[in-house]
Parts: structure tokens; C-alpha cells; sequence
């Protein structure tokens, strides 16, 4: 038995190491900000781009992760306690520890603060925030990227009201989540590396300000609540997920949750000259996307509660083709929608070069360092 207990030890730190990647590809499918990109391509590059494809490459060697995209990528070393972002575009990288990064949160915690003291006592703090949760399995089944996925909708939705003027607004986020329902071998090796690095941010900020933020949120019943359901009923998550359809707005339908609006590829922006010959139906789109947007209000801290309603005017109405591309996101006050595809599985031995800084690289200041100052 001896033998085999020796055997066994030489053979676990090789178990550990094992390695492991898989890619995930973005895309923008509707939306007021797919309309935007569709409307404003041709003149914005950076809008245009908002709709393509973006596809990242997951990496996992060891105590390395590295996440690699077409122009910029980050590895996450667990040894080290570090988080390394490179600029490829730039030739350039920067280097954050997790005791680094608990010092800027903790500075840009006190700021924030301060703009918040300084709100609240000028009266401006008077929105009430509520949020609820919830997440149930469909019975639906389908096969994504070779496996057969179950499909679980989250739904998020935090309530605002105006405590003066007692007008409410909310902001939905529902999420389809297909999950693999059979076992992707090597995948253990993300999940205990994603384990690992939840303990190192554990450990570096359980004396942050943030620590305290989340004491504070988890006292609040609604939170603890919202909370203890998700941990409840997470189990129905559990798994990979191969894909996720995450819509945000208001009035969202749970049914129409998997429903892609574009689900081939995003079409490119219309040049300068044709957004010039087509003013009438810009005008009619800047419209539609200006109605969806004052229903949401401002979403970061419903800062549009309690105003005046401007004087509405009237709109020129949509082309044919434009009733067709926006109708979902009239219909339902789609802001924005949002699919991740995860595929190329594997567990054969991954290169390790990807999880190093490539060579002729210029070290800078890490932004979240600079911002912090």
C-alpha cells in the first residue's frame, strides 16, 4: 500500500496543475444601443464597434489565469497577488496587487463619500431603492456549442421612488442562462481557480471600506433577502454556462427571455453619405431611442424622479424598415441586449507565453492607481 500512497502524492501537484482553456464571444444584439450603433456607424468608429463580435481566450496554467483579447488582456496570478492588464495596442502593461487595489478602493470609497455627505445635506438624497430577485428553471432544453444546455432565466429588478414627489421608475436586467448539462472535463480547474481568487479578494479586503459597504447592505432586510434567495436557489445554475442572453430595461417579458434579435452577425453602420441622405429616418431613430431613455430614467441613481415632464414633441414616423428593427426595443424599452457564447473547451496543455508579458513591453501606472490619487 506504501507504493501507492507515494505514487499518489507525486502524482497530486500534477493534478493541480492541470490546464485548461476555453473562449467567450461577446455580442450586442439589440437594443437602444445596437439602434445607436446601427444609426451612428458610419460616422464613429467606436460606435460601429460597439456591435462586433468580441471574443476573449481563457486561460488556466497552474495559479495563472490569463484573459486575452484582440487588443487587451489581463492575468491574474495567485501566487503573486497581482493582476498584470496589457494594452497590445499600445505596447504597454501595468501591475495592481490585491493590497494595492484595497487602498485605491479604499481612497475612492472616501471621495465618494464625501459627494455623498455633501448630497445628502443639500437635500438631494431622497430616492428609495428597492431590488428583488429571482431565478427559476424553464423545462426548456437545447444544444449549444455540441452540448445539451437547460435553460435557467434570472431576473434582477431594482425600484426607485422619489420620496418627495412619491413618482417610481426600475431598471430590469434577465438573464437566460443555458447551462451544460453534462460534465466538461477540465472545467473543475476553472471553477477551483475562480474559488481561489474569490479567497485572495476575500482576504485583502475584509478590513476594506468595502467590507464595511457590504455589512451594511447585507443589515438591510430587502438585501439579506434577495441575497438568501440567490444562494438558495443557485443550485439551479450550477454547471457551465454555455450561454447567457442578458437584456436590460423595463417591462421586460420572462418569455421572450432567449429570444435574440439579431441573432446572425451585426450588421455595419451606413457611411457618412448615406446617415446624410437618410436625415428623416435618423430623426426618427434619435426619437425612438430618446422615448426609451426618458422611460429609464437616469439610471445610475434615478436622478430623473421628481422633474417636470418636458412638453413632448412630436415625431415624424418610422419607416417601414425602422418599425422592423426597433420594434422590440419600443415595444419592451430594450436598452440594451447582450449575448456570451462560451466554446472551445479543452484540457490539453495550454501555452504558457500567454500568461507572461510579451517581451519589448513598456511598464505604466496601473489606472486604477492613478485614478485613486
Amino acid at each position: 500500500m506504501k507504493p501507492i500512497r507515494v505514487l499518489c502524492g507525486m502524482l497530486a501537484p500534477a493534478l493541480l496543475l492541470a490546464d485548461f482553456t476555453y473562449t467567450d464571444t461577446t455580442r450586442i444584439t439589440g437594443g437602444v444601443m445596437a439602434s445607436m450603433s446601427r444609426s451612428l456607424g458610419g460616422l464613429s468608429k467606436s460606435m460601429r464597434k460597439i456591435t462586433e463580435p468580441q471574443t476573449r481566450t481563457h486561460i488556466i496554467k497552474g495559479n495563472k489565469m490569463a484573459d486575452i483579447g484582440a487588443t487587451d488582456g489581463a492575468i491574474y496570478d495567485l501566487d503573486a497577488g497581482s493582476i498584470t492588464t496589457i494594452d497590445f495596442e499600445k505596447r504597454t502593461y501595468s501591475t495592481i496587487t490585491f493590497e494595492q487595489m484595497r487602498q485605491a478602493m479604499d481612497r475612492m470609497m472616501a471621495k465618494s463619500k464625501g459627494r455623498m455627505d455633501e448630497s445628502k445635506a443639500k437635500g438631494n438624497s431622497d430616492v428609495q431603492a428597492d431590488f428583488k430577485v429571482d431565478i427559476k428553471e424553464t423545462g426548456k432544453t437545447q444544444m449549444i456549442s455540441g452540448f445539451n444546455s437547460k435553460e435557467v432565466i434570472m431576473t434582477f429588478i431594482l425600484e426607485g421612488k422619489d420620496k418627495k414627489s412619491g413618482q417610481t421608475g426600475a431598471m430590469e436586467t434577465m438573464s437566460s442562462i443555458w447551462v451544460a448539462q453534462e460534465k466538461i472535463p477540465g472545467y473543475e480547474e476553472v471553477q477551483e481557480f475562480q474559488k481561489k481568487l474569490a479567497m485572495k479578494y476575500a482576504g485583502a479586503f475584509a478590513n476594506s471600506s468595502m467590507a464595511g459597504l457590504g455589512a451594511a447592505m447585507a443589515s438591510d432586510p430587502r438585501m439579506r433577502e434577495a441575497m438568501e434567495k440567490m444562494a438558495k436557489e443557485a443550485e439551479k445554475m450550477q454547471g457551465v454556462h454555455v450561454r447567457q442572453i442578458t437584456k436590460m430595461g423595463t417591462g421586460l417579458d420572462p418569455a421572450k427571455a432567449s429570444e435574440i434579435s439579431d441573432p446572425n452577425a451585426t450588421p455595419e453602420g451606413p457611411t457618412a453619405g448615406e446617415v446624410a441622405g437618410k436625415a428623416a429616418e435618423k430623426t426618427a431613430t434619435e426619437s425612438a431611442e430618446k422615448q426609451v431613455l426618458g422611460r429609464l430614467g437616469k439610471i445610475g441613481g434615478f436622478g430623473g424622479f421628481g422633474r417636470k415632464k418636458p412638453k413632448q414633441e412630436e415625431a415624424p414616423p418610422p419607416s417601414p424598415q425602422q418599425s422592423g428593427q426597433n420594434q422590440q426595443g419600443q415595444a419592451s424599452g430594450l436598452l440594451m441586449e447582450m449575448v456570451v457564447d462560451s466554446a472551445n473547451f479543452s484540457n490539453a496543455p495550454a501555452d504558457g507565453s500567454k500568461l507572461v508579458v510579451p517581451d519589448g513591453f513598456k511598464q505604466v501606472e496601473h489606472p486604477m492607481l492613478k485614478e485613486s490619487r
